[in-house]
């Protein structure tokens, strides 16, 4: 399976900056994510929708996760 970094090609400098910039982007949108539950909070409103899908999140990318171990290097090479 190709990745986005294979169709453009880079090389291993560009892909590690590749993988950082989503990492980055990453916990930029999880520290925007708690902001928004933080103040929510503050203002005496219970960010129900936001708190619940914390969790439906974090079980989405373990089971894509498990899925790619279980799948992704014998379709790489």
């Amino acid at each position: 399976m190709a990745t986005e970094m294979d169709v453009v090609r880079m090389d291993e400098r560009q892909r590690l900056s590749w993988l950082r910039a989503n990492r980055a982007t990453l916990m930029l949108v999880g520290l925007t994510w708690l902001g928004i539950i933080g103040y929510e909070l503050s203002r005496d409103r219970i960010p129900t929708f936001l708190i619940a899908m914390v969790p439906v999140f974090a079980l989405a990318r373990f089971l894509i996760y498990r899925y790619y171990q279980s799948t992704g290097m014998r379709s790489a090479n």
